[in-house]
């Protein structure tokens, strides 16, 4: 039997706490009936006939529009309540089909190579969570030119520490002064707190944290402030995103543990946890910089043509009439009071310095996936992203959405193990391991979609045998410099296809004396107790396969 992802497009999670979208309500077909007789008998058929060609007719044609999660919602009420005034131009019927891409997805994607099998079309217009991704990506010339339109201010969402209310208290972080950034870097290296920060490329509350944490107070960038910043975390942690910080929280149980995130994002931490020590927001003082949602048109992209440049423009004039009236809301965001101000809160100059300050200060990755392919992968739905799938499709599409998060100056390659899946091994390498550049990412995200549509191998799962042949082959072409990991991706744990025993596996491993580490992924019914002892002998860390993604937070570097 051969698997695929279906269409090769991932179905579109829907928003937090989304509004309904409303439907169109119908006429009764008697109403109809009884007014078609009224205009006959009066003579009046050409009322009726006006009345069935009020406004555009024929297929509605829409342009595409990329939305970050806390405003897909929003947005694609918006569309729809727009599509219900039949807009139209040059006499077509027009509107908008929103589609669900973070920021940090479509930043990349804009400025590179889109991943349409991901994220559908490319977009004509883009709704980030924070106009500072709109910052990042005119910082460079290249792309500098294209917005064509003012973008418009949706809402926002303020930048915050998130602190247990018992270690905010200690500290004289509430109900008086609160701390500086300056304060809080010094606290972090006096070992009195432990900062977990975001990433700044893969995350909006990491993005806005790193703005506010290295600003030189003046809406400018400060190397010395950023170095700081950098060192903190470094003493500290970090993940993906703000859910990679709350689940290591939760999982530490460590009140000293302060965490970057967005208010909101604070505010449902407390609301879904029965703890006795909520968390609480805490913004530095001389943080300047929120998140700032915004819709703004891509017409001077190469790939957006002016007729539907002039559609994304339409329903941009729609959506800011909705938002001056108050009509448009979000749960998520508050009003902005100075839209010009707020959109002005972080400049392409500031935005760029900042990001290429991180990038260069972070340790590079080389990632080898050795992912499970034997009939094992195929026995078992697990939940992800929001879909019902076989955890080896969970699998692949956990990989892919690792590599697109990876930067252009990171590895990654990709085996597969199954019983016969190389001539003489049960083990086979798919993809070389190269640098990230946009055309590598294409390449390996396809690969693995791909693989995907290839029939599993019948028997068990090799892991133990596949495992340290992985990890041979990697100490062998250790990429100076960088964190090398082994990412296996596995429902299973339980090997009776390799000859020894996952004791003497984890022996083999730990007498290798590499300088690799394995990250044990454990989808499903996985043997977590198996994928932790193999991990640990290298140093390295089982984790069971969040539903939502969000792995590479935990393996990347700071």
């Amino acid at each position: 039997m051969v698997f695929g992802i279906e269409h090769k497009v991932k179905s579109h999670r829907t928003g937090r706490r989304r509004k309904k979208g409303g439907q169109q309500k119908l006429v009764a077909p008697w109403i109809v009936i009884t007014l078609v007789s009224v205009l006959v008998a009066s003579g009046l058929t050409w009322g009726f006939v006006a009345l069935l060609r009020s406004g555009c007719s024929g297929e509605v044609y829409r342009v595409t529009v990329a939305a970050a999660p806390s405003v897909y919602g929003s947005l694609g009420d918006a569309a729809q309540e727009w599509e219900r005034e039949q807009p139209e131009l040059n006499g077509e019927c027009v509107g908008v089909a929103v589609t669900e891409v973070s920021a940090a997805d479509a930043s990349r994607g804009i400025t590179g190579t889109w991943d349409t099998m991901s994220f559908g079309k490319r977009p004509v217009a883009w709704a980030p969570d924070a106009q500072a991704w709109a910052s990042w990506m005119t910082s460079s010339e290249a792309t500098a030119g294209y917005v064509s339109s003012d973008p418009v201010a949706l809402g926002e969402a303020g930048s915050v520490l998130a602190v247990a209310e018992s270690t905010a208290t200690e500290l004289g972080w509430v109900g008086g002064e609160p701390p500086s950034w300056a304060d809080v870097v010094a606290a972090a290296s006096a070992g009195e707190i432990s900062l977990a920060a975001a990433n700044p490329r893969s995350s909006t509350e990491g993005l806005v944290a790193l703005l506010n944490a290295s600003s030189d107070g003046a809406g400018g960038f400060s190397q010395a402030a950023a170095d700081a910043y950098a060192a903190a975390i470094e003493a500290g942690s970090s993940a993906a995103d703000a859910e990679g910080l709350k689940n290591a929280y939760v999982e530490a149980a460590d009140s000293s543990q302060v965490m970057t995130m967005l208010d909101y994002q604070v505010e449902d931490f407390n609301s879904s946890s029965e703890s006795a020590d909520p968390l609480v927001p805490v913004v530095p003082s001389g943080s300047s910089v929120s998140a700032v949602a915004s819709y703004m048109v891509l017409g001077g992209a190469a790939w957006v043509s002016e007729p539907d440049a002039r559609i994304a423009e339409m329903f941009g004039e729609y959506v800011s009439g909705q938002v001056e009236s108050g009509a448009f809301s979000d749960p998520d965001l508050k009003p902005v009071d100075d839209a010009a101000a707020a959109l002005g809160q972080a400049t392409p100059e500031t935005v760029g310095a900042a990001v290429r300050a991180w990038q260069s200060g972070a340790q590079d990755l080389n990632v080898l996936f050795l992912l499970d392919w034997s009939s094992a992968v195929m026995e078992e739905t697990v939940e992800y992203e929001g879909d019902t799938v076989e955890a080896g499709i969970a699998a692949v599409r956990m990989a892919v959405d690792m590599v697109g998060e990876m930067e252009p100056t990171w590895r990654a390659g990709l085996w597969e193990y199954g019983v016969g899946a190389g001539e003489d091994q049960n083990w086979r390498s798919v993809a070389e391991g190269a640098e990230m550049s946009d055309d590598a990412k294409s390449d390996l995200t396809n690969t693995l979609y791909d693989l995907s549509e290839e029939a599993v191998f019948e028997g068990g799962s090799p892991l133990y045998d596949s495992l340290v042949a992985a990890y041979a082959d990697l100490n062998a072409n250790l990429v100076e410099g960088a964190a090398n990991v082994i990412v296996v991706l596995t429902n299973s744990g339980e090997d009776t296809a390799s000859l020894p025993t996952v004791g003497e596996t984890a022996d083999a491993l730990a007498g290798m004396a590499g300088s690799a580490t394995v990250y044990t992924v454990g989808f499903g019914e996985a043997n977590a107790e198996n994928l932790t002892q193999l991990a640990a002998a290298t140093g390295g860390e089982y984790l069971p396969a969040p539903s939502e993604g969000g792995v590479l937070g935990a393996i990347a570097p700071a």
